[in-house]
């Protein structure tokens, strides 16, 4: 394998994976260049019979015996070497180039945190991004994905996605937008970039925000922003899942008791 190329070393690419025992996946995420001229660590959460092992130098892999997303994340952050740092799931693959969009952003850009916007593989942006570059608001914060967020090393020592929340966790949802909520709490300016860096399968939203662990999930992130009043919210979000019919009125009970029970077992 070749050496790094100069203009690449300053970013690594933090990947998280499962149960993965070759790194036969990697040919997927770069259809359109080689990766053998980037820094990659890979978190591969994994049982102790399959182990992920590689052979390069570019190419670090941790196997961690830990379940969750947001664990996988923070393993992650801690052990990164390079200044710039980019993170992504073993399911999106890489636009050629991306690696110059990332570095040339914090290049121009002091902001420790700078994301990107994600292509579907139907060929439509991945939400409604904003037309130009811009610092973070509410809606670009609560819509950005992990798969869009790179940052500065060493802007972020002892930053860590809340444990709780997240795949694989209590509460497996909303650990990007607490993520980057915290850091704003802390004085933090993010920035966006309206330049595509990969592409990942849509999101069936229809089916996903009437799923008992979308609605548990929420009240739990709605117990987080709003305290007591996210009660108000689980009432009004059921409401308007009858309203849409994206679940019946029979389904009405369960689904508020689920939401309460987020707001509940968040406070505790």
């Amino acid at each position: 394998m070749p050496k790094v190329k100069d203009k690449s070393r300053e970013l690594e690419v933090l990947i998280a994976t499962m149960n993965k025992t070759s790194l036969d996946f990697l040919s997927n995420m770069f259809l359109s260049q080689s990766y053998s001229n980037l820094t990659l660590l890979i978190v591969n959460q994994t049982t102790k019979d399959k182990l992920l092992v590689s052979n390069f130098a570019n190419i670090r892999v941790i196997n961690s015996f830990e379940k969750g997303l947001s664990k996988s994340r923070n393993l992650a952050i801690k052990n990164a070497i390079k200044p710039i740092c980019l993170l992504t799931d073993d399911d999106v693959i890489f636009l050629k180039g991306f690696e110059d969009v990332v570095l040339n952003a914090h290049q121009k850009y002091y902001n420790p945190i700078i994301t990107f916007q994600t292509n579907t593989t139907n060929g439509a942006l991945y939400w409604k991004y904003p037309i130009k570059e811009i610092k973070h608001n509410n809606y670009i914060t609560r819509k950005t994905l992990s798969i869009e967020i790179s940052f500065k090393k060493n802007k972020l020592i002892g930053a860590n996605f809340n444990q709780r929340f997240g795949l694989g966790s209590q509460f497996e949802d909303a650990e990007n937008y607490i993520f980057l909520n915290e850091l704003k709490k802390q004085g933090f300016q993010h920035m966006f970039i309206n330049k595509s860096i990969g592409i990942h399968k849509p999101l069936s939203s229809s089916d996903e925000v009437a799923s008992d662990r979308f609605i548990y999930a929420r009240g739990a992130l709605n117990a987080y922003k709003y305290g007591n009043l996210a009660y108000f919210w689980v009432l009004k979000f059921v409401f308007f899942l009858v309203r849409k019919n994206l679940i019946s009125f029979h389904e009405m009970k369960n689904k508020i008791t689920l939401g309460f029970k987020g707001i509940n077992d968040y406070k505790n």
